[in-house]
């Protein structure tokens, strides 16, 4: 490759020092990724503008650049790049022949007194000066001749210049390229999400996150399975790392970012992948975020950094629970990017790099490569269906071509879901001990119970699975560690989808999995035929309800357990098996919830569960009372009337208990409320969230609007509204003088070159060399 420079320092010259050896594997780029890095290094090296004047072509030309600088164009150079498929090429001087004749053009032209030829390959020193002396012979005035070392050197020393080129913390090890303490970090942040960055390619999903961070310090990534969420977060954290201005922490959910959050520590980054749950909505998840949202303003004012993850249909079915908690930021999806959208240029890039890594032999991509240009242009090809095609343990069912490769894109869980059932019993039996241990599978030791089950159902020995596990690991699942623990987790959470389709099409491993899986689990992956229909989740037919029903007796009577049973008995049965669980052991109506998880009493769990219970006529008449005593005296002091708005929970009071809750509701708001203001007002911190801390009055106010339709009581809640935001008004008067809000550490870091496709040779042309 060639290009044109105006305008360059008087000192252009590199240091020729080529003394730094280590394996940083350039080679594996392919001709097009190596092209852009030598544009995007030229740029940053000599601070001019880099235009293609050539690209390379199938006929073994070397793309060519022009640099120039637009204030002024005495100065003028070109810069050849030459890429090698081969890691342990050098160059010869021989290889600069067939561009003689062209150098001699360009000279002639005044556009190479500088010459730059740049390559993937090892240069000895004595090239080099061979090379020098025929581009002077030509009339270059300053040739310069570098190759991967001196990439490597320019890597290492330019953050800024990573950012452009993510891809390249991914081509060796990170502490070749990024200093030794971030290096450590990096390796225990990522894990095995690290061998996805040596593949790579910045998006446009990419450019939209660091912008929206860079505004906001806050970004959702969104998309469906297999879209490249999880990758994109990994690349900002380690932007983050590398720059050094931030310490990031990894959390699995909200559950876990409570046991990071420091309030005192406004320097970090909170990577929460899948952060409404992973292949299913979590309500625990959801409760937690309704606690974490007021905290996490005041974090982004502090200038903590938040990257999130989910599933677009999770988030969707999320943020209404979420309700009036939710970040402005999340509710009107100014933070939020749509990682699925991809051009065909990125595609393509997409679908080279993960060939070029893959498993594939080189007689097969080459069997594939004429159709790849059409592969490239299905908007359904995402990173991880590139990733499997890749894989020669994923693509035994594509035969004819160009058919069965756009069906593996257009059917992807139907070609994973035929993968899984052609395995071997033992195979099939150890992915179905990761599917039960919701991909915390131990590794050193196998659940007993689990184990056991499963390789009886099977017919297989625990050694069997065990090695099975060994066999599968790369490629279907993949070692992971928490702390000093390690376990067998899925190599993507898709896998989860795909056995959890074989399981609900075979009664018998249904039964296997109700019988054999922890409670815990039972209670967030499974949904009983007849409820509503949730994606992802393991269906239970009606008629190996009796055995669901037995396990769903087993749930302990502890809170956080018996809030699991209570969301479960909600929304993923049918009343049918509501009904014979409570016929079974009425008492489960009567258990106590996690308080910690209420906010509003109108959407509690445990209230919606006795609610139906009483429909049914299956509540205790202690239960009911001491319900209706309950929801009376949130009502009365402690501002919760979110229940007034559904009828089926006022139907649990009894027409005197009614007359009495309004008469409470009326002497609050005429003797009470006014009081409970100005206190309100007393307490509040002026630095924090003001909305939120008065947000229980504002909401009261809100839910007594049923006694409305008298013009006295309007005239009063009109009145009590205008009060609340005085009182408002009056605290925020009490604001400390803050500093500015502290900028994102994101505005330091550049955009990421954009993929671009120019025409001319294939991408694909070598990528089966």
């Amino acid at each position: 490759m060639q290009a044109k420079i105006d305008n360059l320092p008087t000192s252009l010259a590199p240091s020729q020092a080529q003394a730094y050896h280590v394996d940083f594997a350039l080679h594996t780029l392919g001709w097009k990724a190596f092209q852009d890095l030598c544009e995007q290094v030229l740029k940053e090296e000599l601070k001019c503008t880099v235009a293609v004047y050539r690209e390379a072509q199938d006929g073994g030309q070397d793309a060519v650049f022009q640099l120039s600088r637009p204030s002024a164009f005495e100065n003028v150079g070109t810069a050849q790049c030459k890429f090698s498929s081969k890691g342990d090429q050098r160059l010869r001087a021989s290889d600069i022949t067939d561009e003689l004749a062209h150098v001699e053009q360009l000279v002639a032209k005044g556009m190479a007194s500088v010459y730059y030829f740049i390559t993937s390959m090892g240069i000895d020193a004595d090239v080099a000066y061979q090379i020098r002396t025929k581009l002077c012979a030509l009339g270059v005035v300053t040739p310069v001749i570098v190759g991967k070392e001196w990439l490597l050197l320019k890597i290492k020393g330019s953050a800024r210049l990573r950012a452009l080129v993510p891809r390249v913390y991914g081509l060796g090890d990170l502490s070749t390229i990024i200093d030794e303490r971030c290096a450590a970090q990096t390796h225990a942040l990522l894990g095995d999400h690290r061998k996805a960055l040596s593949v790579y390619v910045p998006t446009e999903s990419h450019l939209a996150a660091v912008d929206i961070l860079s505004k906001h310090k806050i970004v959702l990534l969104l998309g469906a399975p297999a879209t490249g969420k999880t990758t994109l977060a990994a690349i900002l954290a380690t932007m983050a790392v590398d720059k050094g201005d931030l310490q990031v922490f990894k959390c699995d959910g909200p559950l876990e970012l409570r046991q990071h959050w420091n309030p005192h520590e406004p320097k970090r980054l909170y990577w929460v992948d899948d952060a409404f749950g992973a292949n299913l909505l979590m309500s625990d998840y959801v409760n937690a975020w309704m606690e974490f949202m007021p905290k996490l303003k005041v974090a982004l004012e502090q200038g903590c950094h938040f990257i999130l993850t989910s599933r677009t249909h999770i988030w969707n079915e999320a943020h209404p629970r979420i309700g009036s908690r939710n970040h402005t930021l999340l509710a009107t999806r100014a933070a939020v990017v749509d990682v699925g959208k991809l051009s065909s240029s990125e595609r393509e890039q997409i679908l080279y790099n993960h060939l070029k890594a893959g498993t594939q032999p080189p007689f097969w991509k080459a069997l594939i490569s004429d159709h790849l240009p059409l592969l490239a242009q299905e908007e359904r090809l995402l990173p991880e269906l590139a990733r499997r095609l890749a894989d020669k343990d994923f693509t035994g069912h594509i035969r004819r071509l160009p058919e069965d490769l756009l069906r593996f894109v257009a059917q992807p869980q139907k070609f994973l879901v035929q993968t899984f059932e052609e395995l071997s019993d033992e195979k099939r039996a150890a992915l179905t001990l990761v599917f039960l241990a919701k991909s915390k599978l131990p590794v050193h030791l196998l659940p007993v119970s689990d184990a056991e089950l499963v390789a009886e159902n099977y017919g297989v020995t625990k050694a069997a699975i065990t090695e099975s596990l060994r066999q599968l690991d790369g490629s279907l699942v993949v070692r992971r560690k928490d702390g000093d623990k390690e376990y067998w987790a899925f190599w993507h959470p898709t896998f989860a989808d795909a056995i959890s389709e074989i399981l609900s099409k075979r009664p018998d491993l249904v039964d296997v999995y109700v019988r054999g899986v922890r409670i815990e689990t039972l209670l967030s992956e499974v949904v009983c035929e007849g409820a509503s229909y949730v994606r992802d989740a393991v269906m239970v037919p009606v008629n190996g309800a009796e055995k669901l029903v037995d396990r769903l007796l087993e749930t302990p009577d502890e809170p956080e357990a018996n809030e699991r049973l209570f969301a479960f008995l909600n929304r993923r049965v049918p009343q049918s098996v509501l009904k014979s669980v409570l016929e079974r052991d009425a008492s489960i109506a009567g258990r106590k919830g996690d308080i910690a998880s209420w906010r509003r009493l109108g959407r509690s769990e445990e209230i919606l569960l006795r609610t139906s219970a009483h429909k049914l006529a299956l509540l205790s008449e202690d239960v009911r009372g001491d319900t209706v005593y309950t929801l009376a005296n949130a009502a009365t002091y402690s501002n919760d009337g979110s229940f007034l708005i559904y009828d089926d929970i006022l139907a649990l009071f009894k027409p005197s208990e009614l007359i009495d809750l309004a008469g409470r509701l009326v002497a609050v708001l005429h003797t009470e409320f006014s009081r409970r203001i100005s206190e309100c007002a007393e307490d509040a911190d002026p630095d924090g969230d003001i909305d939120d801390q008065f947000d229980t009055l504002s909401q009261f106010l809100s839910d007594t609007c049923l006694l409305m339709d008298h013009s006295f009581f309007c005239d009063k809640h009109l009145e009590l509204m205008d009060e609340l935001e005085r009182a408002k008004e009056s605290v925020k008067a009490r604001k400390s003088v803050e500093d500015e809000e502290e900028e994102s550490f994101f505005n330091s870091i550049p955009r990421a070159a954009k993929v671009e496709r120019r025409g001319g040779r294939s991408i694909f042309s070598d990528v089966a060399e």
